[in-house]
């Protein structure tokens, strides 16, 4: 992280604002050293902004590309605390790998890139030219069909092994289904889903449901 100093705390933070055009809450820091006394105190501090992030993994991501001899456009924007990527290539198969298995990787490193730096957890999101919006649509269909599918035999019903990314696609999808409820069973690559019929909150709801209609 950079360092700064100055006269106070706030005095540092002021001089950030001005620098790079934002708000103090978009500053992130802890203070190092602090000494002195009346006109003559000494502040230390280490910070970064969100505006740093956004900057630090634009140009990781470039370095990373340029590496692999990929031409790729790279915008990064802040979405409530998540950093969100648009990647935009015409070698997207080699970025996006079997089964996204390749950009899966590169999100992992661009995690680590950032935790390393900062010693803070980021929620990065990577995609390439709209691949998970697609995908997710995708997944929400397949999501209210199965759901369906068990509402009507009322048997659960076991998924085949699937990333973690689909799982917690149909796990959030399926939670505003009221007859059925979801949980991931196994290890590794056999890690899969079951959807499960559940006649108890099925019948309290159609309960609640049958009462209002009268």
């Amino acid at each position: 992280m950079a360092r700064y100093t100055g006269k106070s705390v706030d005095t540092i933070l002021d001089s950030i604002v001005q620098q790079q055009e934002i708000s103090k809450e978009d500053i992130i820091y802890k203070v190092i050293e602090q000494s002195g006394f009346s006109f003559f105190t000494k502040v230390v501090i280490e910070a970064y902004t969100n505006k740093d992030c956004l900057n630090d993994i634009k140009t990781y991501l470039e370095d990373v590309f340029h590496a692999m001899e990929v031409e790729a456009s790279v915008e990064v924007t802040f979405d409530d605390d998540d950093y969100c990527v648009a990647i935009n290539t015409d070698k997207n198969g080699l970025i996006i790998g079997v089964n996204g298995k390749n950009l899966y990787a590169l999100e992992t490193l661009v995690k680590q890139m950032m935790a390393n730096k900062y010693h803070h957890r980021f929620f990065i999101k990577l995609d390439v030219n709209n691949y998970f919006k697609d995908k997710e649509q995708k997944l929400t269909r397949l999501a209210y069909k199965l759901a369906a599918e068990v509402g009507k035999t009322k048997l659960d019903l076991k998924l085949d092994p699937m990333p973690n990314y689909d799982r917690k696609i149909i796990h959030k999808v399926l939670k505003e289904v009221h007859y059925v409820n979801t949980k991931s069973y196994g290890e590794g690559k056999e890690r899969h889903l079951i959807i499960h019929y559940d006649k108890e909150n099925d019948l309290k709801y159609n309960k609640k449901f049958n009462n209002k209609e009268d």
